[in-house]
């Protein structure tokens, strides 16, 4: 729960000190006139140079080159293979044939009780799966302090209980990996 909201700063010129953040960006895209006033106020001049040195930290992580995580593009590209269908769909013997499914809703499946089974475990969250007709790998994260190898066992215990009352004999093979341990609360 919040407190109330904080006043806005108003400058000694009647100019809201939050109104000079829109120059912080592309100045030439914030309101001409705005730029105008900022120009010949010694205020917003002297408060817009002190957002300008705040928001130096900002641009420089902004600007920072991000470092793709190993594995990640491989991953992705098996997620999209999986959910494109390229993989052979189970088979379900039931009273009156067979029933066939595909890798696309076999996922999604997994997924959706992945997601059940993980709303009644405060502090473990999924980051993503990938997998094919036979096999499924749950990438969760896991909130510091919380015993994570056990955890994650009895995660694939529960998910893998709840498929096979639904997919029987063709539940695919379900492993779980920490892939993200999270700060504590």
């Amino acid at each position: 729960m919040s407190g109330p909201a904080e006043p806005q700063r108003v400058l000694p010129c009647g100019r809201p000190a939050a109104a000079l953040v829109a120059l912080l960006g592309d100045p030439a895209e914030a309101d001409p006139e705005l730029r105008e006033h900022v120009r010949g106020c010694r205020f917003c001049t002297d408060e817009f140079a002190a957002l300008d040195r705040q928001w130096q930290a900002v641009r420089q992580a902004a600007a920072a080159p991000v470092e793709v995580p190993e594995g990640l593009v491989s991953r992705a590209l098996e997620t999209v293979r999986g959910l494109r269908g390229t993989a052979e769909p189970v088979e379900l013997a039931q009273p009156g044939g067979r029933l066939r499914i595909l890798p696309r809703p076999l996922l999604l499946l997994v997924r959706q009780v992945a997601t059940d089974v993980l709303r009644e475990r405060p502090g473990v969250h999924l980051r993503g799966l990938h997998g094919g007709d036979r096999w499924v790998e749950l990438t969760i994260a896991v909130r510091y302090g919380l015993e994570a190898v056990v955890l994650a066992e009895s995660v694939r215990e529960q998910i893998t209980e709840r498929l096979e009352g639904s997919l029987g004999a063709a539940t695919p093979v379900l492993s779980v990996r920490v892939g993200d341990v999270l700060e504590p609360e």
